[in-house]
């Protein structure tokens, strides 16, 4: 793992993104086109220098022909070679490297790790850090005070319910999401990460409490406030980053759709940072 610490403006975007798959006919290219141009872009107000990224790894394909999931008909003959995978990977984000705060391993690449570490290569050439598998980074003004801590991992199991009704599933999966968050980064109010190619928002949730005022019983709620020690896990947020990678392709079958995958939403998270807090999270998707 690696500590990260990030000079930030009192505002700025966070793009939360990954899995993009490179070397898959089924990576959707226009998707990433269309990220990179919102990097570069002013969104909401801030100016493009202050859109910072954060990759949450599996860039690349990384399916070699000894991998039972090897499939020539989905395989992008141009980048059939692992590295020239990780070669198109360093070009996919010259555009966005000094928008770039670190790239996470995913198991895609520590797949291959035999022939070398993929990721570790691609953030040497864009001359950024290296995240590892997980990090936790933390968002500091030019005086070096702490606005807020972030812990990103690639990912690990799955996110699934079979519960009925669809309401019901689509809670059980915020619920399986912030879980895996419970006892890892406890002062850390914003937790990330990709793997499950699933696009999932968690906010914080607002607890009733009573208590007395001058003599009376009054109400109120528990939001985020804290910055430095433990965050109760109702006061964090926990994000799963979504995915570039199509499940269905016409023609032809991958592996998400020999599996029995459900369709996803394509897309990435944006976290809105205003007067030095978290103001709003956010799904983007493709259009």
């Amino acid at each position: 793992m690696q500590i990260i610490r990030k000079v930030v403006p009192n505002n700025f975007n966070l793009f939360l993104c990954g899995d993009k798959h490179t070397g898959s006919i089924l990576s959707h290219d226009d998707g990433w086109v269309q990220m990179v141009h919102m990097i570069n872009s002013e969104v909401d107000g801030i100016k493009p220098r202050n859109n910072f990224v954060v990759d949450h790894g599996d860039m690349i394909e990384a399916i070699d022909v000894q991998d039972k999931r090897f499939d020539f008909t989905v395989t992008n003959i141009r980048q059939s070679q692992i590295f020239n995978q990780a070669q198109e990977a360093v070009l996919e984000r010259q555009e966005i490297r000094k928008n770039l705060i670190t790239i996470l391993k995913g198991n895609h690449e520590h797949k291959v790790i035999r022939f070398g570490d993929m990721t570790a290569f691609v953030c040497e050439r864009l001359n950024i850090q290296y995240g590892t598998f997980s990090a936790v980074i933390e968002y500091v003004d030019r005086n070096d005070n702490l606005l807020f801590k972030h812990y990103a991992h690639h990912g690990f199991g799955s996110i699934r319910s079979i519960a009925h009704p669809a309401k019901r599933r689509v809670t059980n999966k915020k619920i399986s999401l912030m879980q895996k968050f419970d006892a890892k980064f406890g002062d850390c109010i914003l937790n990330s990460m990709g793997h499950t190619h699933q696009l999932i928002i968690c906010d914080p949730e607002p607890l009733l409490y009573l208590k007395t005022i001058a003599g009376t019983i009054d109400q109120g709620y528990t939001k985020p406030s804290k910055t430095t020690g433990y965050i109760e896990p109702n006061h964090r947020w926990v994000v799963n980053t979504g995915s570039f990678l199509k499940t269905f392709g016409l023609g032809f079958d991958g592996y998400g759709e020999r599996a029995g995958y459900d369709p996803i939403e394509l897309g990435f998270i944006l976290v809105k940072v205003r007067d030095r807090k978290i103001n709003k999270v956010e799904k983007v998707l493709f259009s």
